[in-house]
């Protein structure tokens, strides 16, 4: 399929999902349907009178779709992918797969560049160098998580650095979500198993109250082997497609302490806890001179937190101030058996501690006939971020142990201010916003990296967010926004080390390097009705100064050495248009979504090039049925995924690149209840068996490869669980 067809393919969906949605709404009156989203504005607010494109996924879907991680948590949202590499790593070399879940792509832009947040605090950055890779995706765990809100778009006006191209925030429970009415005591224990990665996980959760105090604490603990594919050689060495044996692990805690004195205030005290260990025998890294390849890595995150919220009448009627710590440490460990080469191994560390604090206000008023809502606030926070190269038998002219940048002392710091205007009895409400930002990187002096003087940096930003939603009538509404994000540079690209001057090569500071920017403006409409909720929009985005490494001099001699440094290069640009149609009737629901993106990126010398971290078109519907009550219920829901066309994917391999073919899956799920504590669910996912494989993943893969069914997906599988609720 061309890009032409799928590009007049997805005007043709969302035509006709328009005109449906449209002719459906004429007669019915508006629906509001509870969901509430804070991310889009800072404030509470319903996603149908939000100015932008905001998906909530509440803990009911999660479970009823049977989630495990952040990949299935996205499985059925166009436009959002997580990428998963299957793990074939090495012990020096190669980093495949070792990032497991590297983190969210939001309309083609991805990794750091989107910001994901647990309770308002960031979980620490993605990192690669040499042989190490860390993701983002196992720094939470969604058996703690009530509510995943994904906004498309930058979100830097609101909050800060990050927000290039959206943003994902985690929210946990708190003992209200899980007690019932006029109940001290309650609770959630459930169990589920997943023949995708042989996963069997368990949660309970306890939560009690007494007076003005309650509290709670959740446990998930999850023991899984490697994700399945559709592999057929499982020998050992380089053609080795099945999975490499895995065994992983993961104990995660929530703790919450909640005291509500009156008079609207409201003090929390949250701790968490989410630890993962993974070992790795990398059969497929076995050759004649390579005996033995195993890893073991494991990471931890650690978050205190402490808040207070006051909600009342007045010129301000919302406060909060918060305070938080974070800890996170990342270790890869490998040991490798060579013959007649000596054995060696690898130590690769990548530590975070984060300490921030958070005020937050909001007042309501008006100007005669014009209503405001303000939010307005700042925050600030201090990182410390290190990361230790360390093993046996380094390689030539280079001493262990060492790091890849030096110890770094990152702050960010800014103000914001949004306001939500309101006048014509409501026709029109305009949201204007602006956030001040200011960033300082701080090197220190650091004992393993004596030869080199690293660069401190500082700079401030200013990013402003404005976005209108006008009715028209009770069941449309139109919207667009239009917003500036940007990405300071991270410790690691203003100061990355490596020298080995023997071989004729080493890395310089760059304090110069700027912040990544973007600019993006977006439209679109929605329809809401009793029976109909219809949501399409477009959008352009642009992006300035990626951040690149490069060899900016030398000739990899001792006496004229290749020096790399990381420069602001690069521009892009993305197009794109989605749309979503959800229908309910008499306990039968329909869905049908779909997107498409189409981007370019222009290197230095103004050379133009296909964007290739765009997902190609994606299409998804699905049919099913709630009984009224709750009681049964289940859907069945088909996704397309189109191949990505040649021209899309040129330079995204050194020659022509592996672009898996056009496919159609089908997933079912569904549940019953049994009274009002048991809820049993189970789901069949590839029901027909195909092979397939996502481009997310296989990006890179070139089409010479004789390892592509490595990269596919799992076969047909099954997930069950079983909830009780107490």
């Amino acid at each position: 399929m061309t890009s032409t067809s799928r590009a007049a393919l997805a005007a043709a969906l969302c035509y006709g999902m328009t005109m449906g949605a449209a002719q459906a709404a004429d007669a019915a009156a508006a629906l509001d349907d509870g969901t509430i989203t804070v991310t889009a504005t800072r404030s509470p607010i319903s996603i149908d009178d939000a100015p932008a494109v905001v998906t909530v996924i509440d803990e009911q879907r999660i479970a009823d779709e049977l989630v495990t991680d952040i990949k299935d948590l996205v499985r059925f949202e166009p436009g959002v992918s997580v990428r998963r590499a299957p793990a074939r790593f090495g012990a020096a070399l190669g980093t495949t797969g070792r990032a497991g879940n590297e983190g969210f792509t939001i309309r083609g832009i991805g990794g750091n560049r989107v910001l994901i947040q647990v309770d308002g605090v960031r979980v620490p950055d993605g990192f690669s160098f040499g042989a190490q890779g860390v993701g983002r995706g196992d720094y939470v765990d969604l058996g703690l998580v009530k509510s995943v809100e994904i906004l498309r778009g930058p979100a830097s006006a609101l909050y800060g650095s990050d927000g290039l191209s959206g943003a994902v925030s985690f929210v946990t429970s708190n003992p209200s979500d899980i007690l019932r009415e006029g109940q001290s005591f309650g609770g959630l224990v459930r169990g589920a198993y997943s023949s995708a990665d042989e996963e069997y996980s368990g949660t309970a959760i306890l939560a009690a109250r007494g007076g003005t105090v309650s509290g709670m604490v959740a446990y998930t603990r999850r023991d899984y082997k490697a994700l399945d594919n559709k592999g057929t050689d499982d020998g050992t060495g380089s053609l080795r497609t099945t999975p490499n044996p895995q065994d992983g692990e993961s104990d995660a805690v929530l703790g919450r302490l909640v005291w509500e004195p009156g008079g609207g205030h409201t003090v929390r005290l949250t701790g968490e806890y989410v630890d993962t260990s993974l070992y790795a025998n990398v059969l497929s890294g076995l050759s004649a001179t390579v005996e033995r390849l195993e890893a073991w890595d494991t990471g931890k995150r650690v978050r205190a937190a402490a808040d207070w919220t006051w909600e009342g009448e007045g010129a301000i009627d919302y406060a909060r101030v918060g305070a938080y710590w974070q800890d996170a440490k990342d270790r890869q460990y490998t040991e490798e058996d060579r013959t007649p080469a000596a054995d060696r191994t690898r130590l690769n560390t990548f530590d975070n501690r984060v300490i921030g604090a958070s005020v937050e206000f909001r007042a309501g008023f008006s100007t005669g006939a014009i209503a405001h809502r303000i939010s307005f606030g700042g925050d600030i926070s201090e990182t410390r971020q290190k990361g230790v190269r360390d093993g046996t038998v380094p390689p030539f002219g280079e001493t262990y142990p060492t790091r890849a940048f030096p110890v770094t002392d990152y702050t960010l710091a800014g103000l914001y201010v949004g306001d939500e205007i309101s006048f014509a009895d409501g026709i029109v409400t305009l949201f204007p916003a602006l956030r001040f930002d200011h960033y300082k990187l701080s090197p220190q002096d650091d004992p393993l990296l004596p030869a080199f003087a690293g660069a401190g940096q500082s700079d401030s930003r200013v990013s402003p967010k404005f976005g209108v939603v006008v009715k028209l009538g009770e069941a449309v509404r139109l919207f667009g926004n239009y917003g500036r994000g940007f990405k300071a540079p991270e410790p690691s690209q203003v100061n990355q080390f490596f020298s080995n001057l023997a071989s004729g090569y080493t890395s310089i500071p760059n304090p110069n390097l700027g912040p990544e920017k973007s600019e993006s403006i977006e439209g679109g409409f929605r329809v809401t009705s009793d029976a109909v909720r219809f949501e399409a929009s477009v959008f352009h985005a642009k992006f300035d100064d990626f951040i690149l490494q490069k060899m900016v001099s030398g000739s990899f001699t001792p006496a004229d050495p290749a020096i790399y440094q990381f420069v602001n290069v690069n521009a892009a640009k993305v197009d794109g248009a989605e749309a979503k149609l959800e229908v309910k009737q008499g306990g039968f629901t329909g869905t049908l979504a779909v997107s498409y993106a189409d981007g370019t990126l222009t290197n230095e010398a103004g050379v133009k090039s296909p964007l290739d971290t765009i997902d190609p078109l994606k299409v998804v519907a699905g049919i099913g049925y709630r009984e009224v009550q709750g009681r049964f219920g289940g859907q069945l829901i088909a996704t397309f995924g189109a191949q990505k066309s040649i021209g899309d994917s040129v330079g995204a391999c050194s020659a022509a690149c592996w672009r898996p073919g056009d496919f159609l899956i089908f997933d079912a799920t569904a549940f019953v209840r049994i009274g009002e504590a048991v809820t049993l669910r189970v789901g069949i996912f590839n029901i027909t068996d195909k092979k397939y494989a996502w481009w997310s993943d296989v990006r890179g893969v070139g089409d010479s490869s004789a390892i592509k069914d490595a990269y596919t997906q799992p076969g047909r599988t099954a997930s069950v669980s079983a909830t009780f609720r107490f």
